[in-house]
């Protein structure tokens, strides 16, 4: 036996029941207690010790107490170095108190105690734990003590000793000097799944956070105004650059509809607003297949995605990661809570499709003339295949790949089942509208009806220009385009009557003409000038100007406002004489009972000097014989007698601009009652259409109704009673004569019917009028030169060849004539109401000439007496126009109830107002437009 195997069995076995706790007697001995030295057995025989770097850790028991000098090996106490050897124990006690510490050295299984510790240092062995407690309760007991842990450091106080070895037990940070590739997949599958779930708590905050936006964007929503006639179907022309209509879902065809989830997303209807199987296959075909067809990329994005791109505010569309996820997001949010109609028709409304067309509607209207409701499969497969390349496919070089992709559209239409291959086979590449075909606005008054509903909408309504450029509103006038034609019809067959009769319209001159419904005040045709689009050197550089608008002196059509003043102010129509002798001196209003005089020697100072055309004398007149020869001395004498600013409140009260027209400035001047001031076509139609509507006024209006979207706008017309029924069928009495025995009876109808009517012409020729109206139209009829000034040599006179061609009863009322013979005449034959006559006989011409009247409302305290028939003036010669009885009455027209037509008219239908007439806007109409410079008042007036 070798000295290394002095330990072991050959040492004396403890006492029965004292287990690794030393007795009283032995607490100075130094050889550990327990049957054995911390030699191992295996099998009951014992185990050499010649082996070395075996596996296996072994915890030694706890030792008692050594004696000096004893050990294993009697080596000398506290210093005793272990033997080498797998799997043996050994511990050595030197006294108490002191740290023990073993070591296991490269495997070779020595170790060496220092000091008290009782622990026993690990040896390395090739058994395992359980093998060496077997061993140790079948041959030996275990020491007293806890076993010291592998790879241990060194004890302290008792028992504190823990042994190192390179065995294969567990020891701190083993495991990470060890790798194989179970280990490296296994980390990367737990990194792996952090990031999922790092990234999944990401997104579902960032989803969480990101909210569906409130606002549309602006671009979205932008869309052009559209004017209509009054049919709401025939386009007038359109406002802004933004060609784009915002239809309703049952306004688009079906087929447009399938045809666009067939070419966009045919998964439209059971995706979730998202489809992660399409971009995948858009990036496939993008990667492998050139983008699927004519070499485009293929897009991922949905319908969905697409639609809150181009309609929501803060999507945008700039290729970031982060706009992506917000658009995914709203995306899917959008997809919950909207329905799948409302999303693709808002889609279909907002998405570009080429040639300036904003959504289908504008899309079908450019491209086919149709409304969207209307497209057929081919031409919803046409546009729906636009989507992909709008800008390039409408074009030449873009037409085969769009053809390839109206295919690829049809196929996807068979595939969803909204065609069968043969309705698909049967189709034919459809023809588009050239681009000619496209505009429209091209009849000569469509900019002046676009002029006129502009300013209305601005002035009335209140919207502003970016409003009605891009606000997309739908506008319908009151225009009937076939009247429209027939008046433009009308004035050009007389402008070619009067270049053929010698005297053509000059380049200068201008014509307005305007038709009123008088029942609501809706322009329903206007002649506006010979149209913007035609060369400046045939229109006196003034073909911008819309003459309906324009202000000129206006003749003697001004004296109804006279006539209607005094009405309003108790003079009898039927009982009252006016004085019509020529030339008058008339007093100033500010004298407003004192009489006219005969003579210059009987007037007073500052009297105007006004004289009748042709210095006709009449003398005493009937207000309707005054009327129909517009006598200038019989109304600039009645005007001082009612007072300058009374008529000037009363054409205030018809619309009349009185401050634009000058008439504010002209107070206390009585040439004012031969129009010497400057009103518009339109303001004196207002006038007329007031006066045939029984005293209401409607204000001149051109828009009928306004809708934006689903929104309508109410109808802004207010009326106003200027006169009562009974007042206004005295002055409609006074004109009713003038087409039958007065200045105007060129426009007197070949039926006979009743029109009321008033004659206009200045000095020089330079302006003409005509006003006249039925009880169903009223229409205004004026010529007129563009400068008017005392300087000017522009003039009517010698129009068409004939000296009388620039007064108002010549071609203005010849115009009328024409026009209302063409779309008058299939009426039925209407009469004005009976008059009513009331009120006192004013005494015109002085004391004692005249029976007493009654005092006048502004002249309360004065009377003065009328003659009972005719005198002679004592400077004028005899009357050439005798003045009839105050009581006769002629004996056919609207006062007899026997209209002046031997067959009684052909009882056309009665006239058919527009519906949208009665709920029309209303829009201040006369003051809604820059107007020109006044033109210089002339004194002088004729008929």
């Amino acid at each position: 036996m070798s000295s290394r195997d002095v330990s072991g069995p050959y040492r004396p076995a403890p006492e029965t029941g004292d287990y690794g706790r030393p007795r009283p007697e032995h607490r100075a001995s130094q050889e550990p207690r327990g049957g054995y030295d911390g030699a191992g057995y295996s099998g009951g025989r014992r185990r050499r010790d010649d082996s070395s770097g075996r596996d296996g850790d072994q915890s030694a028991p706890r030792g008692g107490r050594g004696r000096p000098g004893d050990g294993w090996g009697d080596y000398p106490a506290g210093n005793a170095p272990a033997p080498a050897g797998a799997g043996y124990w050994t511990s050595a006690r030197a006294g108490q108190g002191s740290a023990g510490r073993s070591a296991g050295q490269s495997g070779a299984g020595r170790g060496a105690a220092n000091g008290t510790g009782g622990y026993a240092a690990t040896a390395t062995g090739t058994r395992t734990g359980a093998a060496y407690r077997r061993d140790r309760y079948e041959n030996g007991r275990p020491g007293a003590g806890r076993p010291a842990t592998s790879h241990g450091g060194a004890g302290n106080g008792r028992g504190g000793g823990r042994g190192n070895g390179p065995g294969r037990g567990k020891v701190k940070g083993n495991w990470w000097r060890h790798w194989t590739w179970r280990k490296v997949l296994g980390l990367v599958a737990a990194g792996f799944g952090g990031l999922v779930l790092l990234c999944v708590a990401g997104v579902s905050y960032a989803y969480a956070k990101t909210a569906v936006p409130t606002d549309v964007s602006q671009a979205a929503m932008q869309q052009q105004s559209t004017v209509y006639f009054s049919d709401g179907n025939t386009v007038v022309g359109t406002f802004g650059n933004t060609n784009r209509q915002l239809l309703q879902y049952n306004q688009i065809s079906p087929l447009m509809r399938d045809a666009v989830v067939a070419a966009e997303d045919r998964s439209f209807y059971t995706e979730g607003g998202v489809s992660p199987k399409g971009i995948v296959r858009a990036a496939y075909e993008d990667a492998f297949n050139s983008g699927g067809g004519g070499g485009s990329l293929q897009g991922g994005s949905t319908i969905t995605q697409q639609f809150v791109r181009n309609y929501y505010a803060n999507i945008g569309t700039e290729q970031t990661a982060s706009r992506k996820m917000k658009e995914i997001f709203v995306a899917l949010k959008v997809a919950k809570e909207k329905s799948k109609a409302w999303i693709l028709t808002n889609y279909l409304n907002t998405i570009y499709l080429g040639q300036g067309a904003y959504g289908v509607g504008a899309a079908a209207e450019t491209y086919f003339g149709v409304p969207a409701s209307q497209l057929d499969a081919a031409q919803a497969a046409y546009i729906a295949a636009i989507i992909q390349s709008p800008s390039y496919y409408p074009t030449p070089a873009g037409q085969p790949a769009l053809m390839t992709r109206w295919h690829y559209v049809l196929g996807g239409m068979v595939t969803l089942g909204d065609l069968s291959a043969q309705q698909a086979a049967a189709e034919h590449f459809p023809k588009v509208l050239s681009a000619q075909d496209q505009h429209v606005g091209s009849d000569p008054y469509d900019s002046y009806i676009l002029g006129l509903v502009d300013n209305e909408l601005q002035s009335r309504y209140k919207f502003s220009q970016a409003q009605i450029d891009n606000g997309g509103l739908h506008i319908t006038t009151t225009i009937s385009k076939s009247m429209m034609d027939q008046l433009y019809s009308a004035v050009n067959q007389n402008e070619k009557l009067m270049a053929a009769d010698g005297g053509a319209l000059p380049s200068y001159g201008l014509v307005g003409a305007e038709l009123q419904d008088p029942q609501t005040g809706a322009i329903m045709a206007f002649y506006g000038g010979p149209g913007e689009n035609i060369a400046a050197k045939y229109c006196h550089n003034t073909c911008s100007d819309n003459t309906v608008l324009t202000r000129e002196q206006v003749g003697s059509s001004f004296k109804p406002y006279v006539l209607a003043t005094a009405v309003t102010q108790g003079m009898n129509v039927q009982t009252t004489n006016l004085d019509g002798y020529s030339p008058l001196w008339i007093p100033p209003d500010s004298e407003g009972m004192t009489p006219a005089a005969g003579s210059q020697a009987d007037a007073g100072y500052n009297w105007f000097r006004e004289q009748n055309d042709g210095d006709e004398s009449y003398g005493p007149m009937t207000v309707a014989q005054a009327e129909a020869q517009s006598s200038n001395t019989a109304f600039t004498d009645l005007i001082h007698r009612v007072g300058t600013q009374n008529v000037v409140n009363m054409a205030r009260q018809f619309g009349v601009n009185v401050e634009a027209s000058g008439l504010q400035a002209d107070v206390g001047h009585v040439g004012m009652a031969l129009g010497q001031d400057s009103l518009s076509v339109n303001e004196q139609d207002t006038m007329v259409a007031t006066l045939d509507d029984n005293g209401t006024y409607h204000p001149a209006h051109i828009i009928g109704r306004i809708s934006q979207g689903s929104v309508s706008y109410p109808a802004k017309i207010s009326s106003a009673q200027v006169l009562t029924p009974a007042q206004d069928s005295q002055v409609q009495y006074a004109m009713s004569f003038d087409t039958i025995n007065g200045t105007g009876t060129a426009a007197a109808m070949s039926d006979g019917r009743p029109i009321i009517a008033k004659t206009g012409t200045t000095d020089d020729a330079q302006s003409a009028f005509f006003i006249g109206a039925i009880p169903q139209y009223a229409l205004t009829v004026g010529i007129f030169t563009d400068s008017q000034s005392d300087t000017s040599t522009e003039t009517l006179n010698n129009l068409g060849g004939d000296v009388g061609g620039g007064f108002g009863g010549y071609w203005p009322a010849r115009i009328w004539n024409t026009f209302a013979e063409n779309e008058f005449a299939s009426l039925s034959i209407q009469d004005f109401p009976t008059p009513q006559f009331s009120g006192s006989t004013w005494n015109m011409f002085g004391s004692g000439m005249l029976p007493p009247v009654s005092p006048s409302p502004t002249q309360a305290t004065q009377t003065k007496t009328q003659p009972t028939a005719p005198v002679t003036h004592p400077t004028q010669p005899a009357n050439p126009f005798p003045a009839p009885t105050p009581t006769a009455l002629p004996t056919c027209g609207p006062l007899t109830g026997k209209p002046c037509h031997g067959n009684g008219g052909n009882g056309g239908p009665q006239p058919g107002a527009n519906g949208n007439l009665a709920s029309a806007g209303a829009a201040g109409f006369v003051v809604l437009v820059p107007l020109r410079a006044l033109r210089r008042r002339r004194k002088r007036k004729r008929r």
